[in-house]
């Protein structure tokens, strides 16, 4: 993922980022499935979506822990 896209993606919302990794998992997928078949030649596009995958997996938790943290802050005063 281009560092352009990486920040498109901080600033989207958590449905948007979850509605992301469900067709992210689905392109792996499909490019799995592709790759066993022998239709692909790039082996490499798989292990880019499943770092992609993880990028906005790490971003949906480290918003779910901000919101928290926000709720925590709220309840102490």
């Amino acid at each position: 993922m281009k560092r352009k896209d990486l920040q498109d993606i901080k600033a989207k919302s958590m449905k948007d980022l979850k509605n992301k990794i469900t067709d992210l998992e689905k392109q792996k997928v499909n490019n799995l499935l592709e790759l066993k078949m022998g239709k692909i030649k790039n082996v490499h596009t798989v292990k880019k979506i499943k770092k992609d995958i993880a990028q906005a997996k790490t971003i949906t938790r480290l918003k779910s822990l901000k919101e928290q943290n926000e709720k925590r802050g709220e309840d102490a005063v």
